[in-house]
């Protein structure tokens, strides 16, 4: 209907046509209904009143026949036989309603008692009007609670008024429904007359100016088709040959120009896409008004606005915005070549550009062409290789240092069990001697540190639980000793009931641990609380600060404080070591969020941080599950059953006390023991004698390392068994010993039981 509407005022020659007529006949019609109507509602009311005549007389006929008949037989004074014709009479008169449609009968005794009534009336008594005795009348009065129209008579011999009577509203449905056949034929020829004239106008006029219109519209469009010829000889076949040779002569003129913009667009689009099709920003720019009038879709995506919103805009306002609000190149008189400058994106975030700028000349017109570069991803990479190298640069030098310490080290810690097999049970030197061991054991774990941050101290092997190892470092000396430094601060655990089991060091996962603990007691100077959390959780998006996350089962370790927090300049800054701000060699050494960083990373984890200056800290840490179950602690061990039986042991190893130290500690479990300084030695040695294991150091300058020792031997004697001792750590190499056929693998300072179980089950394979 609504598309009805718009079409018909759109067309206006019709709409000044057919409002006049339509104007006209709406008079015509008024004209009409005012003469028809009065005349057909008379001629309705008439009929229906002489329904209502007919119906009373025909009563008071009935009433006169009854009264003759008894006057006839003399019985007018016998009360039955009145009584009887009376009630005849009354049935008779109630019969003329079925009679007459819509037409009731009332005979009423004394203008007040009901005799009979055609609509059963439950009233025996009515008020009604009064009568006048004797006078036929017509009137409209209220009857009960309906509006009638009555007419009735009188008939004295018996004092009765027989009234017919009709509803209101039955008396004027007729002339109702005449009103509405006047209006509504009226009407009807008037619509009727006007369809006609829509349609003979939409076929013989319409129409053809539409085609015309619609040839005119497709002109607009860049289409030149003609009208077909309507074959008519009035104005409107006229017209259209007319505009058919109009059409002919645009389109010849059109095809040559079409031709001539094409061959410009190819240019604009080869220009265009080779525009966009560079990773480069170009951004085109207006030298008058400094206005940005172009730009291609690097510069769109590096500044992330619209083109439409970035068109416009003064050039200065993305690229090298100047403080004085004049632009550096044009009124500073700067060059820029190659240069790097700042690009302030839609959002406000500033990224470092490599930008070049140009004056170049476009129909007669001065304009700047500006070419940059993203370096973000640059500037990024310098900052990761700078770390790496200085990681690579701090990694080399804990490890050589690690590794020169360990062999120190291994005398304070091996030497006590030698000591100690030659003391009595009571003699009043054991504590000292375990004292030393201690200290050298303690002073191990701190080259552990070390190796974790050289990134080469972690051997993944055991199957662990981390609700097990948090409680045995909340049980430990080490914890007490630094609640017993922050007092006011107040520990929760809430550990998952079923925590699954990961895969990894003990001993690593439990500096981590510590080192967590103490750095949040540490943050939390007036006291607070500090949370540790285990949870099993499935990752499946992203963790903040990875790129890839693999997907699958993680247990989750979370330590929380309500210390100080960590602003946002350090928080990138906590796990590069040495990086402190305590007071160094008091409460920290710069290593512990290091190693914890190095832990995580060889367990391949990951690692969240979440801090608010003042509010506090949440290090969040993921580790992969593991299926596999807990081996039980094996009991202690007795030195019977690592105790020798003569075999013949070759030592190879270029320090002399580690010679020294791992001869007398075999020697002493019952072993047959060779040491030799060097691996080119060893090799010597094995061409000309054999010997049921080796027991190798890995890095033996300036020679051959243990590797190429076991290589080199393993020709001569294929089957050689060997272990590795070295006081670095499990790297690459050591791998590829152990595919060879090396087996165990112990790290320096070891004790007895260490080295002497490490033989025993060589040995044995």
């Amino acid at each position: 209907m609504k598309k009805l509407r718009v079409w018909f005022f759109k067309n206006k020659i019709l709409l000044s046509i057919f409002l006049p007529v339509l104007g006209a006949g709406l008079i015509l019609s008024a004209l009409s209904v005012s003469y028809l109507t009065p005349p057909l509602v008379s001629f309705i009311q008439d009929r229906t009143d002489a329904e209502l005549k007919l119906a009373s007389n025909s009563a008071l006929t009935i009433c006169e026949n009854h009264f003759n008949y008894l006057v006839d037989l003399r019985l007018e004074d016998d009360f039955e036989m009145n009584f009887a014709l009376k009630n005849e009479a009354v049935k008779e008169i109630k019969g003329i309603s079925k009679q007459l449609h819509k037409v009731n009968m009332l005979v009423i005794e004394d203008k007040r008692t009901v005799l009979g009534s055609s609509l059963n009336l439950k009233e025996k008594k009515l008020v009604l009007p009064k009568f006048s005795n004797g006078k036929s009348l017509i009137t409209a009065i209220q009857f009960g609670d309906k509006p009638v129209r009555m007419h009735f008579q009188y008939f004295p011999f018996w004092n009765w008024h027989v009234v017919s009577f009709i509803s209101q509203k039955d008396y004027t449905a007729p002339i109702l429904l005449a009103k509405k056949v006047v209006y509504l034929g009226t009407f009807g020829v008037l619509l009727i007359a006007l369809l006609t004239l829509f349609i003979v106008f939409n076929i013989f006029v319409n129409l053809p100016l539409k085609r015309v219109i619609q040839a005119t519209q497709s002109v607009i469009e860049g289409k030149f088709d003609m009208v077909d010829d309507t074959g008519r000889n009035d104005e409107i076949g006229q017209l259209v040959v007319s505009f058919n040779s109009m059409i002919e002569n645009l389109g010849k003129k059109n095809s040559d120009i079409t031709d001539l913009i094409r061959e410009l667009k190819k240019s604009d689009e080869r220009q265009k896409i080779i525009m966009d099709s560079v990773q480069t920003g170009i951004v085109t720019i207006d030298a008058e008004t400094h206005k940005i009038v172009d730009v291609n879709s690097a510069a769109i995506e590096m500044i992330g606005d619209a083109k439409e919103e970035i068109i416009g805009q003064v050039c200065h306002k993305y690229m090298c915005a100047p403080e004085s609000g004049k632009c550096p190149i044009t009124h500073l008189g700067q060059k820029v070549d190659n240069s790097e400058r700042t690009l302030i994106k839609a959002n406000g975030e500033k990224i470092p550009i490599l930008k070049n700028v140009v004056s170049i000349i476009l129909g007669g017109k001065k304009y700047l062409l500006e070419s940059f570069v993203d370096l973000t991803e640059k500037k990024k990479l310098e900052i990761r290789l700078r770390s790496a190298q200085k990681m690579e640069v701090i990694g080399t030098l804990a490890g050589g240092v690690a590794h020169d310490l360990n062999n120190i080290l291994s005398g304070i810690v091996s030497y006590p069990d030698l000591i100690l097999m030659d003391l009595p049970e009571d003699s009043p030197l054991r504590e000292s001697i375990l004292t030393i061991q201690n200290s050298g054991e303690k002073a191990a774990v701190i080259v552990q540190d070390l190796l974790t941050l050289a990134r080469r101290g972690v051997s993944v092997s055991e199957v662990v639980n981390l609700n097990t190892i948090i409680s045995e470092e909340l049980a430990s000396p080490e914890f007490e000793k630094l609640k017993s430094f922050h007092s006011n601060v107040r520990v929760e655990t809430h550990f998952e009931k079923d925590l699954l089991n990961i895969k990894g060091s003990t001993a690593h996962l439990s500096k981590t641990v510590m080192n967590l603990l103490s750095n949040a007691a540490e943050a939390m100077l007036h006291g607070g609380n500090l949370i540790i959390s285990t949870e099993n959780r499935y990752i499946d998006r992203p963790i903040k600060g990875y790129e890839n996350v693999e997907e699958g089962d993680y247990v989750v370790l979370k330590v929380s404080d309500t210390g100080t927090g960590i602003s946002k300049g350090d928080i990138e800054k906590i796990f590069e070591p040495f990086y402190t701000k305590k007071i160094m060699g008091r409460s920290g050494t710069g290593l512990g969020m290091a190693v914890v960083w190095g832990t995580v990373k060889d367990h391949k984890g990951y690692i969240d941080v979440e801090s608010i200056e003042g509010k506090g800290t949440t290090l969040t840490l993921y580790f992969p599950v593991t299926r596999e179950g807990i081996v039980s602690d094996k009991s202690i061990v007795s030195i019977e059953n690592y105790t020798g039986k003569e075999e013949s042991i070759l030592i190879v190893d270029d320090i002399k006390e580690q010679r020294e130290l791992a001869s007398k500690m075999l020697t002493k479990l019952n072993y047959t023991v060779t040491a030799i300084s060097s691996g080119e030695e060893a090799v010597d040695y094995m061409n000309n004698n054999s010997t049921d294991l080796l027991v190798l150091d890995m890095i033996m300058p300036p020679g051959i390392d243990g590797l190429e020792t076991y290589k080199r031997i393993l020709k001569r004697h294929p089957d050689q068994k060997a272990i590795i001792a070295s006081g670095f750590s499990e790297t690459e190499r050591v791998k590829e010993a152990e595919r060879l056929g090396v087996g165990k693998y112990i790290k320096k300072p070891y004790t007895l039981e260490k080295i002497g179980l490490a033989v025993k089950e060589e040995l044995g394979r």
